[in-house]
């Protein structure tokens, strides 16, 4: 009885981590927050807000900064992600090693004010990260990107992640 009692109890925590786990890797807003914005790319935003079901993507958030700048992540499947970045690519994107698995940048046009965009497939799938209007640079857009990716490949919340 006692072999019995032992493995529910060791059974019940894996359950539920294992549930926060997946739940983590399709909340776009849980991967970052304002302060983990602000370290990465020196840009003050409000509390990030889940966006509207886009098709092909499993979570998308939204975070409004000043004069314009908007930061959009959404994470998707890897089929969609392999589908985005292909077209990209033909697109004239700019490949970036050393971000996830792999990774495009591609600069922002008139209709969003500018900005940089980046897509990334990993071994969770797939992550696409935006900063629009005039502030959304390569370098910001790179260094949130990697921070999502440390945050993906490590599976646990961060210190600088915490309170999104």
């Amino acid at each position: 009885m006692f072999r019995s009692a032992c493995i529910i109890l060791i059974a019940i925590p894996l359950a539920v981590t294992g549930a926060a786990s997946a739940q983590a890797n399709t909340n776009a807003c849980g991967l970052l927050s304002r302060a983990a914005i602000a370290k990465a790319t020196g840009l003050q935003v409000a509390k990030g807000k889940p966006g509207p079901p886009i098709s092909g993507s499993l979570s998308n958030c939204a975070w409004q900064g000043s004069n314009g700048t908007k930061i959009i992540v959404t994470l998707a499947d890897a089929p969609h992600m392999q589908v985005t970045m292909q077209s990209q690519l033909q697109s004239g994107a700019t490949q970036l090693p050393g971000i996830g698995t792999s990774a495009v940048g591609t600069a922002g046009n008139d209709e969003t004010e500018g900005g940089y965009n980046i897509s990334i497939l990993d071994p969770k799938g797939g992550v696409a990260i935006s900063i629009l209007g005039n502030a959304g640079t390569g370098e910001r857009t790179t260094a949130l990107a990697k921070q999502i990716e440390l945050h993906r490949t490590f599976q646990r919340p961060l210190p600088e992640f915490s309170n999104p």
